[in-house]
């Protein structure tokens, strides 16, 4: 039997992680997606606070990708929306399963808008700045995340290897 969730302090903060990122993801990264009877609803609170929170977010650090929408960055939002919320909740629901996949896509489509947020020409130094600040979390936890998912996994495999040869030798 595992040790219960309050005795892993890193699977805990993990699992405090993934679940209010997937409030984020569902309610304020693809508010745009949902249709606008569900997503206006008053008796829905979380859409009512995701856009609470959309609207300072965009008052604060004018994100041309969520003011804009480029062709590529739609393509990004339904991929949270059909990709990285479905292994979010698998990753809640399984805390590790899963995790692999989410830290390789989070990281290579938060760098690609980090990249095109420094050459945006009509926001000054501060704004890029404060959006990395938003973004760059992102790529820090996703390639730590990697790492020591990575470790884990080839653990798991050299002990599975260890148990193979002693197995044979027996």
């Amino acid at each position: 039997m595992s040790r219960p969730i309050l005795s892993r302090k890193p699977d805990l903060l993990i699992l405090i992680f993934f679940s209010l990122h997937i409030f984020f993801v569902t309610f304020v990264d693809c508010l745009d997606l949902w249709p606008e009877w569900l997503s206006t609803s008053p008796y829905i609170p979380f859409f009512t606070a995701g856009r609470l929170l959309r609207d300072f977010y965009l008052q604060k650090y004018q994100d041309k990708f969520l003011v804009e929408q480029p062709g590529w960055f739609v393509v990004f939002t339904w991929c949270e929306l059909g990709f990285h919320l479905p292994v979010c909740l698998w990753v809640v629901r399984g805390l590790w399963n899963g995790i692999i996949p989410w830290t390789v896509e989070t990281f290579f489509t938060t760098l690609l808008c980090v990249v095109e947020i420094w050459k945006w020409d009509d926001r000054s130094e501060a704004i890029k700045w404060g959006l990395t600040g938003c973004y760059g979390p992102y790529l820090l936890i996703s390639a730590l995340l990697f790492v020591v998912m990575y470790g884990k996994v080839k653990e798991a495999l050299l002990l599975q290897r260890q148990q193979q040869v002693k197995a044979k030798g027996q």
